[in-house]
């Protein structure tokens, strides 16, 4: 399946969002803000980025901007709680799905597929 980085500086959500793709066969990177989360993708493939928009330091914009800078193919999806705004924003600056926290299992599997598709190497069916 597909490598999956997660960002968001919520411990809980962080954990809860890699409980539900972990067993779906997804390898999952964990990172706690956007400057860690850079360099986590410019040091391995990554299929998949799920970011928070409302971070301390690098917030979720200003990642989605530097990743689409290195890989403007890459595939982003946007989640917060906070900032509808900014999720609103975030697809301008390239993310292909938004979902609004609490993210219910379903919607994050069906954001995930639909960005990534269903293929056994995380690559776009």
């Amino acid at each position: 399946m597909a490598t999956i980085l997660i960002v968001d500086d919520e411990e809980a959500d962080l954990l809860g969002l890699a409980a539900i793709l972990e067993p779906e066969g997804h390898q999952v990177l964990l990172s706690r803000d956007g400057d860690e989360a850079l360099e986590t993708f410019l040091g391995q493939r990554v299929h998949l980025v799920v970011t928070d928009m409302v971070m301390p330091g690098r917030d979720g914009l200003s990642l989605i901007s530097a990743i689409k800078n290195v890989d403007p193919a890459a595939s982003i999806i946007a989640i917060s709680g906070k900032s509808r705004g900014q999720l609103e924003a975030s697809k301008i600056f390239g993310a292909h799905r938004v979902l609004e926290k609490p993210i219910a299992r379903d919607d994050l599997l069906a954001a995930v597929e639909a960005v990534i598709g269903t293929s056994q190497d995380g690559t776009s069916a």
